[in-house]
């Protein structure tokens, strides 16, 4: 080649390295406060110690994995900008993944992932010194932070899955009343795998705030929060998606009014599936609120339990709020005063529920109004019993009762059957668990049958136009 034609091919080069953008490499990041190495986040061993500094340095498509331990958000020592005391928060940030429940560094294996066994508490405690009570001025809280977790501006590319979060305090004003957990406005995280406990907010959402946002909330915990309105969480103007779930000893409470000890909607319009309200209070709704034109779907649960000063302990609907339900079980659930216990309807307001077990009945096509037969309340084990065989959380394994639930097999028959246990009958169970592993088995009135044969769909060892009609019903349906 001529230098002359090198020189002209040269800026032709360097316009498509200009043209070209260069893309930014993903990055697994890691923390752990027990590293002693680098602080650079490369490795176990080199890990940051505080997760602030992750979250200063990371960048979409990271993951960002952290350590069993406690991580305060004003713990950092990488960046140089003030340290803003309570206004402190752990910002979640598109295009990262943020995972907790790691062995970490000095166990066999670091990358060993359990959300029990390597609790990773992120602590809106920054004394470390609270104690927990249901006073609202308790002293220990007064140096915490208003939002243990933010999720603003945030969408689905956002993820957080695998943390306790605790010990969050919104006693400001406005904002800082609400989302003493977690607080997301205008954003619509996924939220996996947390548990959010001990959190009070003054105002709405102890546990979560949602404002106009529409997160995934999925397979999360929601313990002895404590807030004016939505102690577990407050949705307002936003249609979060909030599946298998638990809700529980959730209190709202403020003088004579307090909504939704575990849910409560406002302008509003939420999934919630397969979720479990037991033993929340309010003075109103203590299970779930619904006000100002609020229709949720609620599918699959199972609301017992709960209790309420006033209207509503399982469920309460105000100010046109019209409900879709089916397929669940609002049981046992009580008002201190002589008010509406389960369900309770004011201002234009009209629930839809079908084929679902309401305690002192409901109209609705397959409603019935029968004991559910749930496992063990006292424990907190609404499996339903069934002499097929119902799961055992706590020995890991089938066991069989002397009695069967009126609520296997008794949901909705076009709702998917979905992951229920062989035999099923072909029919979804109603309940919280109903459509999962976990659904207790049909009985059909002998030991149930031991083998699968081709052809037999409900179950019960016997080929015929029952299980011709359970495939036909079913048919093309997503798994």
């Amino acid at each position: 080649m001529s230098k002359s034609a090198s020189l002209f091919t040269c800026p032709a080069i360097i316009v498509c390295l200009f043209l070209v953008p260069l893309a930014a490499s993903a990055k697994t990041v890691y923390v752990d406060d027990d590293a002693a190495g680098a602080n650079n986040g490369s490795s176990w061993a080199d890990a940051y110690y505080y997760l602030q500094d992750a979250l200063m340095f990371a960048a979409a498509g990271d993951e960002i994995r952290v350590a069993q331990g406690v991580y305060r958000p004003d713990d950092f020592v990488l960046s140089r900008r003030p340290n803003l005391g309570r206004d402190e928060t752990f910002q979640l940030i598109n295009g990262v993944t943020l995972r907790g429940g790691y062995a970490g560094l000095g166990q066999p294996d670091p990358n060993a992932r359990d959300f029990n066994e390597y609790e990773t508490i992120l602590s809106g405690d920054l004394n470390g010194d609270d104690v927990w009570d249901w006073w609202w001025n308790h002293p220990s809280r007064y140096e915490n932070s208003y939002h243990v977790v933010t999720g603003n501006g945030t969408d689905e590319t956002c993820t957080f899955d695998g943390f306790t979060v605790a010990w969050g305090y919104a006693n400001g004003s406005y904002g800082n009343a609400r989302g003493s957990g977690m607080y997301s406005a205008n954003g619509s995280p996924t939220v996996a795998n947390c548990t959010f406990e001990r959190n009070l907010a003054y105002e709405s959402g102890g546990g979560m705030y949602v404002s106009q946002s529409n997160p995934t909330i999925a397979d999360c915990n929601f313990y002895r929060n404590v807030a004016v309105n939505g102690a577990g969480v407050f949705n307002e103007e936003s249609s979060p998606t909030i599946t298998n779930c638990n809700f529980n000893e959730n209190e709202a409470r403020y003088g004579s009014w307090g909504f939704g000890g575990g849910v409560y909607n406002y302008q509003s319009n939420p999934i919630i599936e397969r979720c479990i309200m037991a033993n929340n209070y309010a003075e109103v709704g203590g299970g779930i609120a619904c006000n100002e034109n609020s229709s949720p779907t609620i599918k699959n649960c199972t609301i017992s339990g709960n209790l309420t000063y006033q209207d509503g302990g399982g469920i309460y609907c105000g100010a046109s709020s019209n409900p879709i339900i089916t397929n669940s079980t609002i049981v046992g659930n009580e008002t201190e005063e002589a008010y509406v216990g389960g369900i309770a309807c004011f201002g234009g307001s009209a629930p839809i529920i079908t084929y679902s077990d309401i305690q002192g009945g409901w109209p609705g096509e397959g409603n019935i109004d029968v004991d559910p037969c749930f496992a063990d309340v006292a424990s907190g084990d609404y499996h339903l019993k069934s002499q097929a065989g119902r799961w055992e959380p706590n020995e890991g394994r089938w066991v069989m009762d002397e009695v069967t639930s009126p609520c296997i097999d008794a949901g909705d028959p076009m709702s998917p059957i979905g992951l229920e246990p062989f035999p099923n009958g072909g029919i979804v169970n109603m309940g919280a668990y109903g459509g999962t592993v976990e659904a207790s088995k049909s009985y059909f009135g002998e030991p149930p049958c031991e083998t699968i044969v081709a052809g037999d769909v409900n179950g019960d060892c016997v080929i015929d136009f029952r299980d011709f009609c359970i495939m036909a019903l079913h048919w093309m349906e997503e798994r």
